[in-house]
């Protein structure tokens, strides 16, 4: 009997042991469950797990996934929809979403900096276009007078700005004057120009060569009988010029004045080269940290056609108002 219940008690051991294994081997090969961890910037963002909606904003964890490829999606008001396809394993995973704008979104958001980079580029060419009448005007005069020592240095002038870059007569001023200034007032050290200043003066220098001119052509677009008949009647030079020849000038002047003024609105970009923040330097700030160039440049573009359209207007409504009254 007794060997009897040993071969039992072992026959049950080893069913018992059979079992155990089978369970072990079991447990084993079960796939453990896996959890994603879901981060973006901006937060806030829907998240969708193979296209459904989970139910959850980022940042959120998920929990009781299967391991195996999987398709995360990303949706928020304004935003562009950003996905992944990962490949989850047993445990911890995490995926990290950097979500754009869209294109109008973007737009609207750096609309505030651009305007006050517009707000800028329209004061640079008010005073500029304001300095440039006065000098213009006074280099327009002083080409038709006789005396040619003045016409000579008016010419000189006038010839020297018209035919050299806005771009060149910008670095002179803003790089090429700190080391004159310096030899002058500094005991040879430069003396730094602020780049407001720098860009109102090439801008002034550079409008006032270009009025110079238009004034010019309207003082010898008026007929020469006037001055001739002016001078007949005991007026001196002087006299004829500023009360009989001028004033039917200016009527003729005024609308190339308009379009020079144009043309300054659109050449005043230029001074975005030495930091000056106007319209054009802000775009390249906000380039600089978006990344975005398509969408800023774009909106610049639109930004100037807004500025110069209704001065266009003006400029036809008078010249078409000046065309009638001749």
């Amino acid at each position: 009997m007794s060997a009897v219940k040993h071969k039992i008690y072992g026959i049950l051991l080893l069913v018992v042991f059979f079992v155990f294994i089978c369970s072990q081997l079991s447990f084993g090969s079960a796939p453990a469950n896996a959890y994603l961890k879901i981060t973006s910037d901006p937060p806030g963002a829907r998240v969708y797990l193979d296209g459904k909606f989970t139910g959850k904003y980022s940042p959120c964890t998920l929990r009781g996934l299967n391991p195996g490829p999987h398709r995360v999606e990303l949706r928020k008001a304004n935003f562009r929809n950003e996905n992944q396809n990962l490949t989850l394993n047993p445990g911890e995973n995490s995926a990290d979403f950097s979500i754009s704008e869209t294109s109008i979104y973007y737009m609207w958001l750096s609309l505030p900096s651009l305007l006050l980079g517009a707000l800028m580029t329209i004061f640079l060419t008010i005073v500029a276009e304001f300095n440039g009448v006065i000098i213009g005007t006074m280099a327009g005069v002083a080409r038709v007078i006789h005396s040619r020592f003045i016409n000579l240095i008016a010419g000189i002038y006038v010839d020297f700005i018209r035919g050299t870059p806005l771009l060149v007569q910008i670095f002179m001023i803003h790089f090429g004057s700190p080391p004159i200034l310096g030899a002058i007032f500094n005991h040879g050290q430069p003396i730094p120009i602020n780049p407001f200043v720098s860009a109102l003066v090439a801008l002034s220098i550079n409008s006032g060569a270009y009025v110079a001119e238009i004034v010019r052509a309207g003082i010898q677009s008026i007929d020469k009988g006037q001055m001739e008949a002016a001078r007949s009647l005991g007026m001196t030079y002087r006299q004829a010029m500023s009360h009989i020849v001028l004033p039917q000038a200016i009527k003729r002047v005024i609308p190339p004045l308009g379009n020079e003024f144009i043309a300054m609105l659109k050449d005043s970009s230029l001074v975005s080269v030495i930091g000056m923040e106007e319209l054009v330097r802000k775009a390249q700030i906000i380039v600089t940290r978006s990344y975005r160039p398509t969408e800023t440049w774009f909106e610049v573009g639109l930004v100037f056609l807004i500025m110069t359209i209704p001065f266009t207007r003006v400029v036809a409504k008078l010249e078409r108002r000046f065309k009638v009254s001749d």
